[in-house]
């Protein structure tokens, strides 16, 4: 078993709250991610069994969403949504300056496919499981500080 008694039992409840078993999955996936850091495929077969889904199915969607890590991510992981919405408001900008200025080896940044669904505040990020609007001027420069401090290593995992 690599999921804990503790999640296994809230991917039951879920499951149990939605009329096709089959949608639970995605929800499942993310309780079976945080319960393991990132989803192995052990992780992600038991996930499917508690669904009731073939693993294939579950392996298929865990590739699918970028928010659904096959591999251990680092201690800080920073995802930038580069939409239109954020990419016309300064994406690929604040993309250059943290990997420019953020100098933390705990810090790993990418860019998302996936649109982190707050247009009006763009451009926004997602540390760890937080979600970070308006990086612009000052703002931006808070957050290039936070991730180069040395309490960023251990934060929690995307």
């Amino acid at each position: 078993m690599t999921l804990s008694e503790s999640t296994r039992s809230k991917i039951e409840q879920l499951v149990s709250l939605y009329p096709e078993r089959r949608t639970a999955l995605l929800p499942a996936l993310k309780l079976a991610q945080c319960d393991a850091g990132w989803l192995p495929r052990d992780a992600i077969a038991e996930a499917a069994d508690l669904v009731g889904v073939p693993h294939s199915a579950a392996l298929e969607l865990a590739a699918f969403y970028t928010m659904l890590h096959l591999e251990p991510v680092p201690p800080t992981l920073v995802v930038i949504c580069a939409q239109l919405p954020c990419a016309l408001r300064g994406a690929e900008g604040l993309i250059r300056d943290l990997e420019a200025s953020v100098t933390s080896p705990n810090v790993e940044i990418e860019r998302t496919s996936e649109c982190f669904g707050a247009c009006h505040r763009a451009p926004m990020a997602r540390v760890g499981e937080e979600y970070r609007e308006g990086l612009v001027g000052e703002a931006r420069q808070q957050l290039i500080d936070e991730l180069n401090s040395p309490s960023t290593s251990g934060r929690g995992q995307g």
